[in-house]
């Protein structure tokens, strides 16, 4: 089986793109222009999308269609078992205790290496400051467990192939756009779902991506959330998207 990608975009919003294709169009005018100059006014073709096409796509990078989360311990005891001589008991008592040497080595400030998988390390945050000529940390705090992958591993995980064709798109939704279509949606319906949200934006935006949104509108108080599980829906705070 093949890993299957959608197309997210670097950082460009519409009005850049307005920008960046406004700026081409001008700079592949005054090259026609002096082109033709030169040709004694003979027609130049223009390279206009070429460079409009060059910029896009050098915005465009591939993103990982996320599917689900696998509980190695439930795998291992369905159907798909992979051969092992743990049973399901002896494989989550053996994490555990893992877990446990790991945390207490990462107490130390100690890198903890796991065989076959690879090296954890902490990463810290916080500010710094100044007392009496010397530097103090001010609120540092444990922020998250970097990863690096055991050489081997990684070089299993690049062998991994790629289906070349994208499923899909994850562009930036532009609050402007979001608003719009929102509010559409809203004029039809007095509570919408998540599958609602990706028809309205053309099935464009990946399952994640519409999560994301989602979460962000109920916590600006801009949507409230009814149900859960499967059954969740969203209706509009008052005086939010036309309600």
């Amino acid at each position: 089986m093949e890993i299957r990608f959608t197309i997210a975009k670097r950082g460009l919003l519409a009005s850049e793109e307005a920008a960046l294709k406004e700026a081409a169009e001008k700079n592949a005018a005054e090259k026609d222009a002096a082109e033709n100059n030169e040709a004694d006014n003979n027609e130049a073709p223009s390279n206009e999308g070429a460079v409009v096409d060059e910029r896009w796509l050098r915005s465009l990078r591939p993103q990982v269609e996320h599917r689900t989360i696998v509980d190695v311990v439930d795998f291992q005891s369905s159907e798909f078992r992979l051969s092992s001589t743990l049973s399901r008991g002896e494989l989550t008592s053996a994490l555990s205790v893992i877990q446990e040497v790991m945390v207490h080595e990462l107490e130390k400030g100690n890198a903890v290496t796991l065989p076959y998988i690879g090296t954890f390390r902490l990463s810290l945050k916080g500010g710094i400051e100044v007392k009496n000529g010397y530097y103090h940390g001010r609120n540092v705090r444990v922020d998250d467990l970097l990863f690096r992958p055991n050489s081997e591993l990684l070089g299993k995980v690049r062998s991994i192939k790629v289906n070349q064709v994208p499923y899909g798109q994850a562009f930036h939704i532009e609050d402007d756009d979001m608003e719009k279509r929102l509010t559409a949606l809203f004029a039809q319906q007095s509570t919408i779902t998540h599958m609602d949200v990706s028809y309205a934006f053309g099935q464009t935006l990946t399952r994640s991506r519409i999560s994301t949104l989602l979460r962000r509108l109920v916590s600006e108080g801009r949507l409230i959330r009814v149900g859960r599980g499967a059954q969740t829906r969203y209706r509009a705070a008052p005086g939010q998207f036309g309600r």
